[in-house]
Protein backbone atom coordinates (compact mmCIF):
# COMPACT_ATOMS: atom_id res chain seq x y z
CA UNK A 1 0.00 0.00 0.00
CA UNK A 2 1.26 3.42 -0.91
CA UNK A 3 1.00 6.25 1.58
CA UNK A 4 -1.13 8.12 -0.96
CA UNK A 5 -3.78 5.38 -0.64
CA UNK A 6 -3.92 6.03 3.11
CA UNK A 7 -5.60 9.44 2.74
CA UNK A 8 -9.17 10.56 3.35
CA UNK A 9 -10.04 12.79 0.43
CA UNK A 10 -13.80 13.02 0.00
CA UNK A 11 -16.27 14.94 2.12
CA UNK A 12 -18.47 11.89 2.71
CA UNK A 13 -15.62 10.01 4.42
CA UNK A 14 -14.90 12.98 6.69
CA UNK A 15 -18.62 13.34 7.46
CA UNK A 16 -18.90 9.66 8.48
CA UNK A 17 -16.03 10.09 10.94
CA UNK A 18 -17.41 13.37 12.31
CA UNK A 19 -20.92 11.90 12.72
CA UNK A 20 -19.94 8.91 14.85
CA UNK A 21 -16.44 8.30 16.16
CA UNK A 22 -14.22 7.33 19.05
CA UNK A 23 -11.74 9.95 20.26
CA UNK A 24 -8.38 10.29 21.90
CA UNK A 25 -6.55 13.55 22.48
CA UNK A 26 -3.19 15.08 23.12
CA UNK A 27 -2.50 18.58 24.39
CA UNK A 28 -2.96 20.08 20.92
CA UNK A 29 -4.83 17.54 18.78
CA UNK A 30 -7.93 15.34 18.86
CA UNK A 31 -7.80 12.03 16.98
CA UNK A 32 -11.19 10.68 15.84
CA UNK A 33 -11.49 7.13 14.48
CA UNK A 34 -14.13 4.98 12.83
CA UNK A 35 -13.66 1.56 11.16
CA UNK A 36 -13.72 1.57 7.36
CA UNK A 37 -14.45 -0.92 4.59
CA UNK A 38 -11.20 -0.48 2.64
CA UNK A 39 -9.14 -2.72 4.92
CA UNK A 40 -6.35 -0.30 5.82
CA UNK A 41 -6.04 2.88 7.91
CA UNK A 42 -6.58 6.26 6.28
CA UNK A 43 -5.77 9.75 7.55
CA UNK A 44 -7.53 13.08 7.23
CA UNK A 45 -6.60 16.38 8.89
CA UNK A 46 -8.40 19.54 9.93
CA UNK A 47 -5.84 22.25 10.71
CA UNK A 48 -7.69 25.54 11.14
CA UNK A 49 -6.33 28.85 9.94
CA UNK A 50 -8.00 30.36 13.00
CA UNK A 51 -5.43 28.67 15.27
CA UNK A 52 -2.38 28.92 13.00
CA UNK A 53 -2.60 31.91 10.70
CA UNK A 54 0.69 31.30 8.89
CA UNK A 55 0.71 28.58 6.24
CA UNK A 56 4.22 27.54 7.23
CA UNK A 57 2.97 26.70 10.74
CA UNK A 58 -0.04 24.74 9.45
CA UNK A 59 2.20 22.80 7.06
CA UNK A 60 4.64 21.96 9.88
CA UNK A 61 1.81 20.49 11.95
CA UNK A 62 0.55 18.50 8.94
CA UNK A 63 4.03 17.11 8.27
CA UNK A 64 4.39 16.04 11.91
CA UNK A 65 0.95 14.35 11.90
CA UNK A 66 1.65 12.55 8.60
CA UNK A 67 5.03 11.33 9.84
CA UNK A 68 3.59 10.04 13.12
CA UNK A 69 0.86 8.26 11.16
CA UNK A 70 3.37 6.79 8.69
CA UNK A 71 5.57 5.39 11.46
CA UNK A 72 2.75 3.41 13.11
CA UNK A 73 0.73 2.64 9.96
CA UNK A 74 1.36 -1.15 10.04
CA UNK A 75 0.18 -1.35 13.67
CA UNK A 76 -3.07 0.59 13.21
CA UNK A 77 -6.49 -1.07 12.71
CA UNK A 78 -8.47 -0.51 9.51
CA UNK A 79 -10.03 2.80 10.54
CA UNK A 80 -10.51 6.25 9.11
CA UNK A 81 -8.64 8.71 11.35
CA UNK A 82 -9.31 12.44 11.39
CA UNK A 83 -6.89 14.64 13.32
CA UNK A 84 -8.19 18.05 14.39
CA UNK A 85 -6.07 20.85 15.84
CA UNK A 86 -7.64 22.16 19.07
CA UNK A 87 -4.93 24.46 20.47
CA UNK A 88 -1.93 26.38 19.22
CA UNK A 89 1.04 23.99 19.57
CA UNK A 90 4.50 24.86 20.79
CA UNK A 91 6.82 24.48 17.77
CA UNK A 92 8.54 21.11 17.93
CA UNK A 93 5.97 19.67 20.37
CA UNK A 94 3.13 19.00 17.89
CA UNK A 95 3.48 15.24 17.67
CA UNK A 96 4.14 14.45 21.32
CA UNK A 97 2.00 11.45 22.35
CA UNK A 98 0.28 11.43 18.95
CA UNK A 99 1.17 7.81 18.15
CA UNK A 100 -0.41 6.73 21.45
CA UNK A 101 -3.54 8.77 20.63
CA UNK A 102 -3.83 7.07 17.20
CA UNK A 103 -3.60 3.64 18.82
CA UNK A 104 -6.07 4.50 21.60
CA UNK A 105 -8.67 5.95 19.21
CA UNK A 106 -8.32 2.98 16.84
CA UNK A 107 -8.70 0.44 19.65
CA UNK A 108 -11.79 2.22 21.00
CA UNK A 109 -13.36 2.34 17.53
CA UNK A 110 -12.72 -1.35 16.90
CA UNK A 111 -14.17 -2.21 20.33
CA UNK A 112 -17.31 -0.14 19.67
CA UNK A 113 -17.83 -1.57 16.18
CA UNK A 114 -16.69 -5.22 16.35
CA UNK A 115 -15.20 -6.70 13.20
CA UNK A 116 -17.98 -9.32 13.13
CA UNK A 117 -20.60 -6.57 12.87
CA UNK A 118 -18.62 -5.80 9.80
CA UNK A 119 -18.15 -2.97 7.48
CA UNK A 120 -21.42 -3.76 5.70
CA UNK A 121 -23.42 -2.52 8.66
CA UNK A 122 -21.19 0.54 8.92
CA UNK A 123 -21.72 1.55 5.32
CA UNK A 124 -25.43 0.72 5.42
CA UNK A 125 -25.91 2.68 8.63
CA UNK A 126 -24.05 5.73 7.28
CA UNK A 127 -25.88 5.73 3.94
CA UNK A 128 -29.42 5.11 5.15
CA UNK A 129 -31.47 8.19 6.09
CA UNK A 130 -32.26 8.62 9.78
CA UNK A 131 -35.79 7.77 10.93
Amino acid sequence: MRLRDARLVDKAAFDRVFADNQRARTDYLVVMARPNAVGHPRLGMVIAKRLLARAVDRNRVKRCVRESFRQILPDLPACDFVVRLIARPVPGDEARALARAFMRAGERAMAKWPAGAGNESLSARSESPPN
